[in-house]
């Protein structure tokens, strides 16, 4: 019985340390694929990695309008265990002002943001709930969103927004129109 027991402790033994080398290979294999090399730290080359796949093949449509408009309102996520959070975050980049459905905007929110981009977060909060622009600048802009679906025509979205909009967007809706009109009367010219 004392032979088969040392034997018992021994193959337990060797089958621990043989699991134990498996998982040190393992670990040294997702270090040679994820460790970032040269001067980025972790998560700016994950968020370098990320930019290289976006830049591969961006929408014709997308890139014409991304060289205007400075897109705020992305982050990266420090860990890959989040990545419920990442998903969620590179949807907000998709957005000139992520939290405008959400939180009544001040003048700090829109600092530095031009006539344009003003117009384009207005429109935004409309195009969130599936608006459809006659304008064909704006058309082209939000059809470039992953998030975008267009239901309602402008004539329809008008004829509703009274009980699609929340009170905040109705609110940042005025704000953002008020801001645009004080940096260009009559605000930003669309299709130009």
């Amino acid at each position: 019985m004392n032979e088969n027991t040392s034997k018992n402790t021994v193959w337990k033994c060797a089958a621990a340390l043989l699991g134990l080398l498996i998982i040190m290979a393992l670990a040294g294999i997702a270090l040679i694929f994820f460790w970032p090399t040269g001067n980025n730290s972790g998560s700016s080359a994950i968020k370098a990695s990320q930019d290289g796949l976006q830049a591969a093949a961006p929408l014709e449509a997308e890139t014409q309008v991304k060289s205007e408009i400075q897109i705020a309102g992305s982050g990266t996520a420090s860990s890959r265990a989040e990545t419920d959070e990442e998903e969620d975050e590179d949807l907000t980049a998709d957005y000139i002002i992520p939290d405008s459905d959400t939180k009544l905007l001040t003048d700090s929110d829109i600092r530095g943001l031009s006539a344009k981009e003003l117009n384009y977060a207005k429109n935004e909060i409309y195009a969130r709930h599936g608006r459809i622009f006659d304008s064909k600048e704006l058309r082209e802009y939000f059809e470039s969103k992953s998030w975008y679906n267009g239901q309602y025509t402008a004539e329809e979205f008008d004829e509703r927004s009274g009980s699609i909009l929340n009170s905040t967007e109705k609110k940042n809706a005025d704000f953002l129109s008020d801001a645009e009109n004080a940096l260009e009367p009559g605000g930003y010219q669309l299709d130009q």
